[in-house]
């Protein structure tokens, strides 16, 4: 039995559900990528497969040629000097994974990781990417993309792309951060370094992470001129309870 027919009492009770005020508390959990870091992995990507791609769009020449059948193991792959400039393989080890890249009579080259995903299909991820100090020596110059790829009809279609200009200047963030949607459970992430350099140099990252975003939504409180705590309540405009 109602007290009144008012939604919020004088002394500020509810009557009725529905009547919280709510914030959105976003959050980004776990981890999606595996061997990220640098250190952790050693000279383990030394020895991963690695791939020579001949054709005129390498990144899904080499998806194509050399797909990331195994989940969550890292792949290399690098342009085979015929129409692009061969500059060598991705390596790791000293807490870094190194990206080689070289322009050679005008040709750039490609050198790239990528990993097959664990993921939940239209849910929202965050990479976020760890340059290292070595960038910011002004020798290592370059452009260092981050896509995402989704599998499609035996192929792969882009998803998302970002880039990072390397290297770092003086008191720049060396982070790099971009979300993507999944479009399927196993998306693939592919991070390759491209320069317009003409002699040998290497983009480096020490971290890579992916996180699930995670969307929490909790009661509004406000404090009053004594210090005490009361959750905000939202009311419609007469107070009145329906009888229904």
């Amino acid at each position: 039995m109602k007290i009144s027919s008012q939604q919020i009492t004088a002394r500020g009770v509810a009557q009725q559900s529905g009547l919280d005020t709510l914030s959105s508390i976003i959050n980004y959990t776990g981890e999606y990528v595996n061997f990220g870091d640098a250190f952790a992995y050693s000279s383990s990507l030394s020895t991963d497969t690695d791939y020579a791609t001949e054709t005129s769009t390498p990144h899904i020449g080499a998806l194509d040629g050399n797909p990331p059948n195994v989940i969550n193991q890292w792949y290399r792959y690098h342009s085979d000097g015929v129409l692009y400039t061969n500059a060598g393989s991705a390596t790791s080890g000293s807490g870094i994974f190194a990206l080689q890249c070289q322009t050679t009579g005008g040709l750039p080259s490609y050198c790239g990781m990528y990993q097959k995903l664990l993921l939940t299909t239209d849910k929202e991820y965050m990479i976020t990417i760890q340059t290292s100090s070595d960038n910011a020596t002004g020798v290592n110059n370059g452009d260092l993309y981050i896509n995402t790829y989704t599998p499609s009809k035996g192929s792969y279609l882009l998803n998302t792309t970002t880039v990072k200009i390397l290297p770092n200047t003086s008191g720049a963030i060396g982070l790099v951060e971009s979300t993507f949607t999944a479009k399927s459970s196993n998306d693939v992430i592919l991070i390759y370094a491209t320069t317009t350099e003409t002699s040998s140099t290497a983009l480096t990252i020490t971290n890579i992470s992916i996180q699930e975003k995670q969307e929490y939504l909790t009661p509004v409180y406000a404090t009053d001129m004594w210090g005490n705590a009361h959750k905000v309540l939202r009311v419609a405009a007469d107070q009145t309870i329906s009888d229904d």
